[in-house]
C-alpha cells in the first residue's frame, strides 16, 4: 500500500500586491499578513491602505508603497512596528495639505524614502520635522522627492549614523539666507539637493570632509568655480547652475559633471584629449559653457599610457596621464577583459586576468582621443634592430621594439654625449645630436628608459655598437654579455668581455675576449693567471694514486688510506673506538693507536689511571684516613669504585666510602712515614704508589736537638718548636743573643738570569736555588727532569717602604707548565705566615721566596713530582777581608732531617758560619693540606762530620697535584769560635743570619723565606746582579 506524501508548506518571504485601481473600498491592513510567518518584504501598488498598517505585529522589514490611497498623516501618527527597517513611498498623489509626520516614531527605521507625484509650492512638507527624530535612531538613508520648506536651519546631527541624504525637486525657497539650510552629522558621505536656489555652497561643502559624492545640480549656484579644488571626490555633479570661471586640473581625477553653466577659459588636457567622447561633450562642454580650446579639436600630446601585470593579484594595470574617465574610453581589440577606472584619467585596472591569456604586447584604442598605442605587459629592456645615423640632419633613429611613448623618461647617449629626444613610440625613437662623425666611425649607442610602476622606478637599458654616420643592422649576441661582465659587439654579434685583472699582464696570460676567460702561460694558474703553480713534495705520490697536488698552495690532498706531507704514510685506523663516546681518548691515525686523555690508559683508553693529591692521616693509634685524588667512575658499566684496595705501608686500609675524588678507609695503629699503594682488582696492573705520602700523626712532637739544653730553651711537644730563653735564639736555641749586635754585615744579591740568591758574609758565600723539577714514575725512577736554573726571566720589581718584591717566571719546554718565582724582602717588622696547619714568623730584615708552578702536563696520571732544592757554600775570591783565623772546611749535617718532626733541618758550615735549612713536612695540594716527605738527594758528608763537601740537594716528594704549596726556610749561623778580628785571640762571638725560603711546584707552590737578621744599623742591602764565581 503506497503512502501518500505530505505536501510541504510554502514559506513566502517576498510578496507583491498590485491592483488595477486604488478606488477599492477594501483597506489592506497588517492583519492580512499575519498568516505569513516568514514574510520580510512587501510591495503594494494601486491599493487602499489602512492608516494603521505600520503598527501591526508582523515580520515585515521592508515595505514599498506606490500610488496608493493612504492618509499619510495618520500612517505615521503613532508608534510603528519596530521590526520595520525600510519604508519606500513613491508616486504619492497630490495631498490636499502638508504631509506632517510624527518623526519621533520612526527612530527604528534605517531607510526612509518619499516621492511626490507633483511639485508645487502650495503643497509642501516641513523638513524641520526630521530634527525631531530621537538621537537613538537607526536612520541611515533619507530620500525625498518633492516640495520641501525650511523656515530655519534644520539640525540633523540627531541622525548620528546618517550616511546618504538626497533631496530632489525641493522648491526655490528651500534655503536659509541663500545657504543650504542643513547641519549634517559628520557621518554623511553622500549629499544630493536639487531644485533650490543657493548663493554659495563652497563653504558648506568644506565643513564635511567625509562627503565623497555630491549632486547639487539645478540650484542656480553663481560661485566662481576657478577657486574650487578637488579633494578626492568620487563624483561631483554641479550641472545646470550659474558657475563661472575655469576648471582646475585637479578635477581630472574625479567624475565631474559641470555642463550647462557659464564657464570659460581653457579646459585641462584630460578633457581636451577626449573631446570626441559623449561624457566630455555633454557633461563638461555642454550647455552655456564656452571654453576657448575646444574648437577646433586640438592635438592630444599628453595622453601617455603605461601597462604592467601583477601576477600575484592577477591585475593588469593601465597607468599614465589623460587616459579617460569611463570603461568605454579604453578599448583593447581582441582582449577579453575590460578596464575599469580606479582613478579617473590616471589609473584603469582589468581584474582576474589569467597570465596564460596575456600576450606580451597589446594594442590600445582611445576613441575619445582618436589615438592608438602599442604597450608591453612586461618590463623588458628595449630591443634595437637598426641604428640610422644621418650626418646632414644630426639625426639618430633607433628602430626596434619595447620603447616608450614618454619622451621625458628616455635618455639616449652617443658615446658620452646625450642625444636630445625628438619623438618616441613603441617601435621607434628619434633624437638629435650636434656632433659630427667621420666616415666609418664606430661608437656605443645606449638607450635608458625610466619605467615607473606606481612609486617603483626601474631603469631599462640597452647598448649597441654601431656606425655613427650610416645605417647599422644590429647583430645580437647569443650569450648574455652583460652578465658575463662585458658587452656585445653588435657589428659582428660576438661578446667583448674583459678578463679578470687583464690576466695579470702578458707575462702571466692572455685574454680571450669572446669568452672573458684567461689563457694562462706555463707556470701560472687561477682565473686571472696571478697564482704561481706550486709543486708538492714527491708530487703527493700521485703515480701510486696516494694523493693529488693542490697547485695553488703546494699542499697534498691525500687519498683516504694515506696521510703525511707527501701522502707517503699509511692512514691507520684504530682497532677500537678509543672510548671516544666517553671522551676518554681518540685515535691517532698516524700510528693506529689510541691516544688517551691523562686520566685513562689502555689500548681502548678504558682503564682509569687513579692518583692521590692529598691525604689526611690518622694518629699513631689508627683510625679513619681521608684520601683525595681521582679514582674514576662507573660510567662504563663496571663496578670500578667498589673494587679498590688500599695498602698503607704493610697494612690494608679498609674502604668505608668512595666516590670519584675521595676515599675514606680505616687503618690500624702504626708510626712513621709510609707509602700508599692503590690497586683496583678490575685493572690489577694499574698501581698508584704514593712514595712517602702518609705519616702517622703523633700528638707528642719532638724538637730539634732537644732545644740544646734546659738553660737554652724548652720543647713545646704540641708544636715541636723550641721556646728559647731570653739569652738564646735559633731553631734549637743554640745562638746567644749577646753576639748578634756585633755580627758582620751580610750582602744579598739576586741573580736575574738564574733566579738564585747569593748571601755574602765577609769571605763566605752561600747560594740557595731551585735547580730542577722531576716527574717520578710509580717505581721511583725519573721519567722527565726539567732544569729550572738559568731559565728565569725577570717580570717585575717593586720597591716599597715595607717590602721589596722581585718576580721571575719561565715556561717548561714541551710542557704546558708555567712557573712564577717571587722574592720578598721584609724590611721594617716581623711578619707572620700561616701554612697549612702551621703558623711561623719571618723576622724583619728577612727574605721570603715563593714559587708557583701551574698546569704541569704529566706523562701519566700515576706519576708524581719531586722538587730538587740546592744549597751550597764557598769562598768569596773577591773579598779583601782579613779573616784567615776563621778559615774552616765545609761540613754538612742532616741528622735533623726527620720526617717525624713538624720540620726537617739541614746544616752547611764553613768558615765559622752555618746555613740552616728548615722544611715543614706539609704540602698544600689542590687547596688541601697533606703530608710531604723529604729525601736527601746529595750529601757528601754522610756521617754528618766535617768534610770538604760544599753543597746538598734535597728532594721534596709531592703528590700528583694540579696545584701544590710547600714551605721550607733557611738560617745562616756564625759559630761560637768565630773571631770578629783576626788580630784578637779572644772575644769569640757567634753570629746568626737566618734565611727563610719558600718554593711552589707545578700545580704545586713552594714557599721559602730567607731571613737575614742584622741588628747593626745600615749594614743590610740588596743588590741585583749576576752570581759571582766562588771557590768551594
Amino acid at each position: 500500500m503506497n503512502k501518500k506524501k505530505k505536501k510541504k508548506k510554502r514559506k513566502f518571504t517576498i510578496l507583491n500586491i498590485v491592483l488595477k485601481s486604488n478606488n477599492n473600498a477594501y483597506q489592506i491592513s497588517s492583519l492580512d499578513f499575519q498568516c505569513f510567518s516568514k514574510i520580510s518584504q512587501v510591495t503594494i501598488s494601486n491599493s487602499n491602505i489602512s492608516s494603521s498598517f505600520l503598527r501591526g505585529n508582523t515580520t515585515i522589514e521592508f515595505i514599498s508603497f506606490s500610488n496608493n490611497t493612504i492618509e499619510y498623516n495618520e500612517l505615521f501618527s503613532s508608534q510603528i512596528n519596530t521590526k520595520l527597517k525600510n519604508v519606500f513611498i513613491t508616486n504619492i498623489p497630490p495631498p490636499n495639505s502638508q504631509i506632517n509626520i510624527n518623526f519621533s516614531i520612526i527612530a527604528s527605521l534605517s531607510n526612509l524614502q518619499f516621492q511626490l507625484n507633483t511639485w508645487g509650492e502650495n503643497r509642501t512638507s516641513d523638513f524641520t520635522q526630521f530634527s525631531l527624530i530621537p538621537n537613538d535612531n537607526f536612520i541611515y538613508t533619507i530620500f525625498f522627492n518633492g516640495a520641501l520648506i525650511s523656515p530655519s536651519i534644520v539640525d540633523l546631527r540627531n541622525l548620528t549614523i546618517l550616511n546618504y541624504i538626497d533631496l530632489r525637486n525641493v522648491i526655490l525657497d528651500f534655503n536659509y539666507q541663500g545657504k543650504i539650510p542643513l547641519i549634517l552629522p559628520q557621518s554623511v558621505t553622500s549629499l544630493g539637493i536639487s531644485g533650490s536656489s543657493f548663493s554659495s555652497v563652497n563653504e558648506f561643502i568644506g565643513n564635511y570632509p567625509r562627503i565623497s559624492t555630491i549632486a547639487i545640480s539645478f540650484n542656480q549656484i553663481p560661485d566662481n568655480f576657478t577657486e574650487w579644488r578637488n579633494r578626492g571626490y568620487a563624483s561631483f555633479d554641479v550641472n545646470n547652475n550659474k558657475l563661472q570661471g575655469t576648471i582646475d586640473s585637479s578635477w581630472c581625477t574625479t567624475v565631474l559633471k559641470i555642463g550647462d553653466n557659464q564657464l570659460s577659459g581653457k579646459l585641462p588636457s584630460c578633457y581636451t584629449c577626449h573631446l570626441l567622447s559623449d561624457y566630455v561633450k555633454f557633461m563638461i562642454i555642454g550647455g552655456k559653457n564656452s571654453f576657448t580650446n575646444v574648437d577646433p579639436i586640438p592635438e592630444c600630446t599628453t595622453l601617455i599610457p603605461n601597462l604592467r601585470y601583477n601576477s600575484s593579484t592577477k591585475e593588469l594595470t593601465l597607468y599614465g596621464d589623460d587616459l579617460g574617465f569611463y570603461t568605454e574610453n579604453v578599448i583593447v581589440p581582441g582582449f577579453d577583459y575590460s578596464f575599469s577606472p580606479k582613478i579617473q584619467s590616471k589609473l584603469f585596472v582589468a581584474s582576474n586576468v589569467i597570465q596564460y591569456d596575456l600576450p606580451q604586447i597589446l594594442n590600445f584604442k582611445f576613441p575619445g582621443a582618436n589615438k592608438t598605442f602599442t604597450l608591453s605587459t612586461i618590463q623588458k629592456p628595449p630591443i634595437i634592430n637598426t641604428v640610422i645615423a644621418t650626418v646632414q640632419s644630426y639625426s639618430v633613429i633607433l628602430e626596434g621594439s619595447f620603447f616608450n611613448y614618454n619622451i621625458s623618461s628616455i635618455e639616449i647617449f652617443i658615446g658620452d654625449v646625450q642625444c636630445s629626444i625628438v619623438s618616441a613610440t613603441f617601435y621607434k625613437v628619434e633624437c638629435l645630436t650636434f656632433e659630427t662623425y667621420e666616415k666609418n666611425i664606430i661608437g656605443k649607442v645606449s638607450i635608458n628608459i625610466k619605467d615607473y610602476y606606481y612609486s617603483n622606478l626601474t631603469i631599462l637599458e640597452t647598448s649597441v655598437i654601431a656606425y655613427l654616420n650610416q645605417t647599422t643592422q644590429i647583430k645580437n649576441c647569443q650569450l648574455d654579455c652583460i652578465s658575463l661582465g662585458g658587452f656585445c659587439n653588435t657589428l659582428i654579434g660576438q661578446c667583448n668581455i674583459d678578463c679578470p685583472n687583464n690576466c695579470t699582464g702578458s707575462l702571466s696570460g692572455t685574454c680571450e675576449r669572446s669568452t672573458g676567460v684567461c689563457i694562462c702561460n706555463i707556470g701560472y694558474q687561477g682565473i686571472d693567471c696571478s697564482v704561481p703553480i706550486h709543486s708538492c713534495p714527491s708530487n703527493c705520490n700521485a703515480q701510486s694514486n696516494q694523493g693529488t697536488c693542490n697547485y695553488q698552495n703546494g699542499i697534498c690532498q691525500c687519498s683516504p688510506n694515506y696521510q703525511g706531507l707527501d701522502c707517503s704514510l699509511p692512514f691507520k685506523v684504530c682497532t677500537s673506538d678509543c672510548s671516544s663516546p666517553l671522551n676518554q681518548g681518540s685515535c691517532n691515525n698516524q700510528t693506529g693507536i689510541c691516544q688517551c686523555i691523562p686520566n685513562y690508559q689502555g689500548s681502548n683508553c678504558n682503564i682509569p689511571s687513579h692518583y692521590i693529591t692529598s691525604v689526611i692521616p690518622c694518629s699513631i693509634d689508627g683510625g679513619e684516613v681521608l684520601i683525595n685524588g681521582w679514582f674514576g667512575n662507573n660510567n662504563d658499566g663496571t663496578n670500578l669504585l667498589s673494587s679498590y684496595n688500599i695498602v698503607i705501608g704493610s697494612l690494608d686500609c679498609i674502604v668505608t666510602s668512595i666516590n670519584e675524588t675521595e676515599i675514606k678507609c680505616n687503618l690500624g695503629a702504626g708510626t712513621g712515614t709510609k707509602n700508599i699503594k692503590i690497586i683496583n682488582s678490575i685493572n690489577p696492573n694499574v698501581i698508584f704508589n704514593g712514595n712517602g705520602l702518609f705519616n702517622y700523626q703523633n700528638p707528642i712532637k719532638t724538637c730539634p736537638n732537644s732545644c740544646t739544653s734546659l738553660n737554652n730553651g724548652k720543647c713545646n711537644s704540641n708544636t715541636g718548636e723550641c721556646q728559647c730563653s731570653d739569652k738564646f735564639s735559633g731553631f734549637d736555641c743554640s745562638t746567644p743573643i749577646t753576639i748578634i749586635e756585633s755580627a758582620p754585615p751580610t750582602n744579598t744579591s739576586i741573580n736575574k738570569d738564574t733566579g738564585g740568591i747569593e748571601l755574602t758574609n765577609q769571605d763566605t758565600i752561600y747560594e740557595i736555588s731551585i735547580i730542577s723539577l722531576n716527574e717520578i714514575s710509580i717505581d721511583g725512577s725519573i721519567i722527565k727532569s726539567h732544569q729550572l736554573k738559568g731559565n728565569w726571566s725577570s717580570d717585575n720589581t717593586t720597591i716599597t717602604p715595607d717590602s721589596n718584591y722581585f718576580k721571575f717566571s719561565q715556561k717548561l719546554i714541551n710542557n704546558t707548565c708555567k712557573i712564577t718565582f717571587t722574592i720578598e724582602e721584609i724590611k721594617l717588622r716581623d711578619k707572620s705566615f700561616t701554612f697549612g696547619t702551621t703558623t711561623f714568623k719571618v723576622e724583619k730584615d728577612s727574605i721570603k721566596l715563593s714559587v708557583l708552578i701551574q698546569d704541569y702536563q704529566y706523562q701519566s696520571s700515576l706519576n708524581t713530582l719531586q722538587l730538587i732544592f740546592y744549597s751550597a757554600v764557598g769562598d768569596d775570591t773577591n773579598s779583601n777581608s782579613n779573616n784567615d783565623c776563621n778559615k774552616q772546611d765545609t761540613s754538612i749535617d742532616t741528622s735533623n732531617a726527620n720526617n717525624q718532626q713538624i720540620s726537617n733541618y739541614i746544616q752547611i758550615s764553613k768558615n765559622s758560619k752555618t746555613l740552616v735549612g728548615r722544611f715543614i713536612n706539609q704540602v698544600i695540594a689542590d687547596s688541601r693540606s697533606t703530608f710531604m716527605s723529604s729525601t736527601i738527594i746529595k750529601d757528601n758528608n754522610k756521617s754528618s762530620s766535617s768534610s770538604s763537601s760544599s753543597s746538598v740537594m734535597l728532594g721534596l716528594n709531592l703528590p700528583h697535584c694540579k696545584e701544590c704549596l710547600i714551605d721550607p726556610d733557611f738560617s745562616v749561623l756564625v759559630s761560637p769560635d768565630f773571631k770578629e778580628s783576626c788580630n784578637e785571640s779572644t772575644n769569640k762571638n757567634k753570629w746568626l743570619i737566618p734565611v727563610v725560603v719558600v718554593v711552589p711546584v707545578v700545580g704545586c707552590a713552594v714557599i721559602a723565606t730567607i731571613s737575614i737578621l742584622m741588628y747593626r744599623k745600615n749594614r743590610y742591602r740588596i743588590q741585583l746582579l749576576k752570581l759571582r764565581t766562588f771557590k768551594k
